[in-house]
């Protein structure tokens, strides 16, 4: 994240993670305005919902990190 972070300042681009992925969910989530903030840790409730609902648990988990693979990928040639 800081590697990214530093590159994406000496290109004049704004780093924002995609709400997808872990990182992207919890800085949006301490950035965020709550006036009951909790801290918490990593946990698949914060990221953005799939767009379909899937009941199993483990495939849920697995489509919603197969989703964050593609999107940081994506992320990261759009950076570099």
């Amino acid at each position: 994240m800081v590697a990214y972070s530093i590159i994406s300042r000496l290109k004049g681009k704004g780093l924002k993670f995609p709400a997808t992925t872990m990182l992207g969910s919890l800085s949006k989530y301490i950035s965020t305005e709550n006036t009951h903030f909790q801290p918490m840790n990593a946990n698949f409730g914060i990221i953005k919902p799939l767009d379909t609902k899937i009941k199993d648990k483990k495939e849920k988990y697995k489509m919603l990190s197969d989703r964050a693979v593609k999107d940081i990928e994506k992320f990261r040639e759009d950076i570099i």
